[in-house]
């Protein structure tokens, strides 16, 4: 039961202070008004216990950035709205001992991170520190290049996997880890981020010892470097390299473990829930405008395509025969944008199509045609024809969207 105080008086006669008080409670975050035994839902166990949490992380952004996808990685994580965004390192490009180049990649990308509506936490990978003038400027900016929190009863464990350069973990990180370890026991999950995945290298990096500590605990580790998605299983429990956010890829797909990604983790009782976000499927609301679709009407209903039609007169011995033609192929655009036009004209074994192919740009509310020209080395019977064909593809270019392609085909 709580109190709610409704108002209170300064009586001047009694010098009396008056408060009414009555019995109320919280109300349940779910109200309906259905009355029946049966009810339209399956149950009332909803997703939102406190203890539990979203957050994202990002992967490799260099070694062979392409400008731009970081960027657009960070307003699509502004749209999922998680709780914070960790990171598994090679953040600029780094490998060099210029303070000057290596300032302003940091100020770059510090930018870049400053248009996140919440905390992101460094992890540093072998681009960020190659040597120890690069060390030196991390810490210069972050403090530590190695550490650890506490949220919600889940260990992040935040690792350094250049201590030094190349790919070591020092005994003083070892010491680190294992302080953590021990002044943490009982948490629900342990999570650690580093750039490269020691456990499959074949030297000794450090790691060993690290992942002995961890081994008779719940946890996982996420790790970035290898520009291709893959999940390991090692003790139990999951070792997860994670494509990229913006570094060199060939970008070949799923089966590759290539693409751009960001990876959406919840945690709950039973450990991480992980998502693998491809970042060509996160847009915004304007995804798709009623603007775009009138746009695109005319040239869904191919309408934005048409031709002259061939006639063949008179009769002839066996039936009509086709002589060759000439006719015009008319593409009209009646959209408020350019439309790009890409066509080809596909010969048959009896007729050869001229040009082979054909590529327009028709401004907005315009049109253009092409003389397409059927030619014979003698007549054909017209029962012998096969159609007479063009493949065409128009595709419009909209701000923040990938360009939209309309496949179709024309026959004579």
């Amino acid at each position: 039961m709580c109190l709610r105080i409704l108002r209170w008086r300064w009586s001047s006669l009694l010098g009396l202070f008056v408060v009414m008080a009555v019995a109320g409670c919280a109300r349940s975050p779910f109200q309906h008004q259905v009355t029946s035994a049966d009810k339209p839902w399956t149950r009332l166990n909803f997703n939102n216990d406190p203890a539990n949490f979203q957050f994202i992380v990002v992967s490799d952004r260099t070694g062979g950035v392409r400008p731009g996808v970081f960027e657009e990685a960070v307003r699509k994580i502004n749209l999922l709205q998680p709780e914070f965004v960790m990171s598994v390192g090679d953040l600029i490009m780094g490998n060099t001992t210029n303070l000057a180049r290596i300032d302003a990649e940091w100020r770059e990308f510090i930018g870049f991170v400053e248009r996140l509506e919440m905390p992101f936490f460094y992890v540093p990978g072998n681009h960020d520190i190659t040597n120890p003038i690069m060390e030196q400027e991390w810490i210069k900016r972050f403090g530590r290049p190695w550490y650890h929190f506490i949220y919600r009863d889940v260990l992040f464990l935040c690792l350094n996997t250049e201590d030094p350069p190349p790919t070591r973990m020092s005994q003083a990180q070892q010491d680190y880890v294992a302080r953590a370890l021990a002044d943490n026991p009982k948490v629900r999950w342990t999570l650690v981020f580093m750039h490269k995945p020691l456990w499959d290298y074949e030297e000794d990096t450090g790691w060993a010892a690290i992942e002995n500590m961890l081994k008779d605990r719940a946890h996982t580790v996420l790790v970035g470097h290898r520009h291709n998605y893959t999940k390991f299983e090692r003790n139990d429990t999951s070792y997860i390299v994670l494509g990229t956010t913006g570094g060199g890829s060939k970008l070949r797909g799923r089966a590759f473990g290539e693409f751009d990604q960001v990876a959406w983790v919840t945690m709950t009782d039973q450990g991480p829930r992980i998502a693998n976000l491809l970042l060509d499927g996160i847009w915004d609301e304007s995804l798709r405008t009623e603007q775009m679709a009138r746009t695109m009407r005319t040239a869904l209903a191919g309408k934005a395509v048409s031709s002259e039609l061939l006639f063949i007169k008179g009769e002839f011995q066996g039936g009509p025969t086709f002589p060759g033609a000439t006719a015009k192929l008319e593409i009209a655009n009646d959209a408020d944008i350019p439309m790009k036009f890409r066509a080809r004209f596909n010969s048959t074994d009896h007729v050869h199509i001229k040009p082979a192919q054909a590529e327009l740009v028709l401004q907005p509310k315009s049109a253009e045609s092409i003389n397409v020209q059927f030619i014979v080395s003698e007549p054909v019977k017209v029962t012998s024809l096969a159609p007479l064909t063009a493949d065409w593809t128009i595709t419009y270019e909209f701000p923040g969207v990938p360009p939209a392609e309309i496949n179709g085909r024309y026959q004579w």
